[in-house]
């Protein structure tokens, strides 16, 4: 897995958006790393797989949205949309996982604007 960084457009384009979305505004990037996936999807204690897995679509699919039409981001060759989508479920989906793990699909599968 590529290190957390925020030198790659992916990872910072990935963070800008949870602290946006979290409104922590005032969150680091380094430690920020560390957020768990209950947290990134607002899982609670006690909640349904179903309803887990729902939040964490509907998640992946803001992200998506966001990095297309805000961050002006492409698909990498080979990748479409739902190809996208299923590699960031899959950590999303993994309570063990963190924000940083997420950074490994995202820049993998998205194109962002001043990549070479």
């Amino acid at each position: 897995m590529a290190s957390w960084q925020n030198n790659n457009r992916a990872h910072a384009c990935l963070w800008l958006f949870e602290m946006w979305h979290h409104d922590r505004r005032d969150a680091k990037f380094t430690p920020s790393g560390q957020w768990s996936t209950d947290f990134l999807i607002r899982s609670a204690a006690g909640e349904s797989a179903a309803m887990r897995k729902g939040k964490a679509q509907t998640h992946v699919e803001m992200l998506d949205g966001a990095f297309i039409n805000l961050y002006r981001a492409q698909y990498e060759d080979g990748v479409d949309r739902d190809t996208a989508l299923a590699a960031m479920l899959a950590v999303l989906n993994d309570r063990d996982k963190k924000l940083e793990d997420l950074g490994e699909p995202v820049d993998a599968n998205y194109r962002f604007l001043g990549e070479i």
